[in-house]
């Protein structure tokens, strides 16, 4: 017979349970902190968040708000065959996701699968491709009776009504990747606004000031809106002008997913227009692969005649000669930081907290410094 095996936040409560019962943890007295367990146990922060949930569940543990988690002054007593009690109903997450266009969304859900295994949650992942599937998606989560839900949420003109009621009712969700501008929610997010900041300071400092931008419309989704934001004040901070014609800002998420021609097309003819451009930013990664290709057809020397910078990077494609340059979002984390933040919010409808990770620079083989004489006075160059 095949050998059930125990999950690691179980062993870790069944640990807890042991120095209650032997009194090497006395009433009153605090558990070790999560950091501390976490490096005793080497485990993730959500695989000791659900240990400690469930302790609490078992009447053993409470916590205090800013201070800790203390063992209780009168526990109940367990019986042995109850020592590792797992649930007897297995928690079940919701996510809604895009369709995977390319790795990011991909490795988001491995981030928030493997949490969700660690943590003994189920996980049920639903796509939208509209703001109608996201509606649709989330009143079906909730007829299906998962405890919260991650939501990648679908860009619009207006907010999905349905995230705005699951607010309203205090039913636990996180925004992944976005945030509501003006709508306080828990959210989990890649710093947008500084990797922005960061990708066009880093080609002014290779000489280019004739950057063009390539990005979905700007007013709908945070994360481009940020990108954006950060490039622009990048550009300030040097006193160099912006040039809002080698903005190419109205390339539609659906289109990328539905009309790779006509993008290509839109694409084309904008570097065509504006041949002064000597570097270009896209605030995704399908975007650069696109404007690599185009370029390639229109005999445009990438990085020769013309570097581009991306925000994630392509991976696989084909164009194997570039390996891009890019700000690299720490994904997995990102998807970890989600199911963490959604457990603290099941155990705590008034959790609100917004999370903001790091990005990082990855230099490629996609850009390259403007000769000296070509760079515009007072800009030095690598």
């Amino acid at each position: 017979m095949k050998k059930t095996k125990i999950p690691l936040y179980a062993k870790i409560r069944e640990y807890i349970k042991n120095q209650i019962d032997s009194g090497e943890l006395k009433p009153g007295d605090q558990v070790p902190t999560e950091a501390e367990l976490m490096g005793q146990f080497g485990v993730s922060r959500v695989t000791i968040i659900t240990a400690v949930r469930y302790l609490v569940e078992d009447g053993l543990l409470y916590r205090v708000a800013g201070k800790g988690t203390f063992v209780q002054s009168d526990p109940p007593s367990l019986p042995a065959a109850n020592r590792i009690s797992l649930p007897v109903k297995k928690s079940v997450i919701g996510f809604i996701m895009h369709p995977a266009r390319d790795l990011f969304m991909y490795r988001l859900l491995l981030g928030i699968e493997q949490s969700c295994r660690e943590a003994g949650y189920g996980l049920m992942v639903r796509s939208s491709f509209s703001q109608d599937d996201e509606l649709q998606a989330i009143k079906d989560l909730l007829d299906w009776g998962v405890e919260g839900l991650i939501i990648h949420p679908f860009y619009g003109e207006a907010y999905n009504e349905a995230i705005l009621k699951l607010r309203a009712d205090q039913f636990p969700f996180v925004l992944v990747d976005r945030y509501l501008p003006g709508i306080p929610t828990n959210a989990v997010f890649s710093d947008n606004y500084e990797g922005g900041k960061m990708a066009a300071e880093y080609l002014i400092r290779l000489g280019h000031t004739q950057i063009g931008v390539v990005s979905s419309p700007i007013s709908k989704a945070s994360s481009s809106e940020d990108r954006f934001q950060g490039y622009l004040d990048a550009f300030r901070a040097k006193s160099l002008q912006v040039q809002p014609h080698q903005w190419l800002t109205r390339i539609d998420e659906d289109l990328l997913f539905h009309d790779e021609v006509t993008t290509r097309e839109a694409i084309e003819e904008w570097l065509t227009e504006h041949n002064e451009m000597t570097a270009i930013f896209t605030t995704n990664s399908i975007d650069a692969i696109y404007v690599a290709t185009v370029a390639e057809k229109l005999g445009i020397a990438v990085p020769g005649n013309l570097s581009i910078l991306s925000f994630d990077d392509p991976g696989i494609s084909d164009l194997q000669k570039h390996y891009f340059t890019h700000m690299r979002q720490d994904i997995e984390s990102m998807g970890e930081k989600s199911v963490e933040l959604l457990i603290r919010a099941i155990d705590d409808p008034s959790t609100l907290e917004r999370i903001k990770i790091p990005v990082s620079l990855v230099e490629g083989r996609s850009t390259l410094s403007l000769p000296a004489e070509n760079a515009l006075p007072g800009i030095s160059t690598i």
